[in-house]
């Protein structure tokens, strides 16, 4: 090679670096990071909040940094009833949307909040998980507003938490409770008590200044809401639990446009969220009754086996008048609810012949 020929070769690669330098033009990056708006209603320390940090921190280190989340806790960016819209609108892109908050929205997702809907909470979400993925009119109504699960989510057996306690529900007649909404509503009413609904995060004051008598608890949220502070009195009632709500939904557009591999990444983490997510509940919940009782002075009773058998005699009824409700709308309820019900013993056999997840 000649000297003026390496010269220029010399020439060259210094312009070419000088253009890159300068960002004339640049090598495309293989792996480009994307940070997504994720809004929370819970407290960042809470139980529930924990769980959702370990969805992001597992998130961002599956995808090796390619996903980034910019987290709102408390509502701070967006209320708990206005998730629905947060995410249609693109305010945000990933919320925690909950059914009966959004009633003419999701006529049929609210089923599978039903009163005595399950036993057990992993058999439960993933039963819900397969229903909304699965049967098809669900899944219509979900994706006509953009929503899609990237997590189930479990609130844990409702029980009764009241200011004043009580032995027996005819000392409830009457009464006014707080009530998650949806079936439940007609579950309390069935037994003679007065519902109101209102928003989880407004129990705390209602409970406190005596606007209802009590209130239908679950003790991942009211402890995270400190509702030990003014509920002394909590009856187990094991009524069933919120499976349609606090979901973690992402905008279907936002999700179509993540590269592929992603898009993998985020549906097995899912699974395995669904199945630490179900332990932790259950050690969770063994453990709460004693911290209650020993550290907040929290009393707690057990409700007669009759009541408990009036209690369930007025969830199937509840539950039937229900489905006949959304029916008369023309919503196609009970296929739903049938679809539910088969996914729940699939996966409760599954159980029966495998264990759980973590015991494989």
């Amino acid at each position: 090679m000649s000297k003026r020929t390496g010269l220029w070769m010399i020439s060259i690669t210094l312009i070419l670096a000088l253009m890159l330098s300068l960002g004339v033009f640049s090598i495309p990056a293989s792996a480009e990071t994307r940070t997504l708006k994720y809004a929370n209603a819970v407290p960042p320390k809470s139980w529930m909040g924990q769980q959702e940090q370990w969805w992001v921190d597992e998130a961002e280190k599956r995808t090796q940094g390619r996903l980034k989340f910019q987290i709102f806790w408390m509502g701070s960016l967006v209320k708990w009833s206005d998730m629905l819209h947060g995410l249609k609108s693109g305010i945000i892109d990933i919320g925690t949307t909950a059914s009966t908050y959004h009633p003419s929205d999701f006529p049929l997702w609210m089923l599978l909040d039903m009163p005595y809907n399950l036993r057990d909470y992993y058999v439960g979400m993933m039963a819900a998980l397969d229903t909304m993925e699965n049967e098809p009119n669900l899944k219509a109504e979900l994706d006509k507003v953009d929503h899609m699960s990237l997590g189930g989510y479990c609130s844990g057996q409702f029980q009764l938490a009241t200011k004043k306690q009580f032995k027996t529900y005819a000392e409830l007649k009457g009464k006014t409770f707080r009530t998650y909404g949806g079936a439940r509503i007609k579950w309390m009413e069935f037994m003679g008590i007065n519902p109101v609904f209102m928003s989880y995060s407004d129990i705390y004051e209602a409970l406190d200044r005596g606007t209802v008598f009590g209130s239908d608890l679950v003790f991942q949220l009211s402890d995270a809401f400190k509702h030990y502070e003014v509920a002394k009195y909590v009856s187990l009632a094991n009524s069933g639990a919120v499976l349609a709500g606090n979901h973690r939904m992402i905008n279907k557009k936002v999700f179509a446009s993540l590269d592929k591999d992603i898009q993998d990444i985020l549906m097995q983490l899912r699974l395995d969220f669904n199945a630490r997510y179900a332990k932790n509940l259950m050690d969770f919940e063994s453990g709460v009754i004693e911290n209650w009782k020993t550290k907040f002075g929290v009393t707690f009773t057990q409700l007669s086996n009759e009541d408990l058998a009036i209690a369930a005699k007025a969830g199937k009824e509840a539950q039937e008048w229900f489905i006949k409700k959304q029916e008369s709308g023309g919503q196609p309820a009970r296929k739903v609810w049938d679809f539910y019900l088969e996914s729940y013993k699939k996966y409760e056999d599954e159980v029966k012949a495998k264990g759980y997840p973590w015991q494989r």
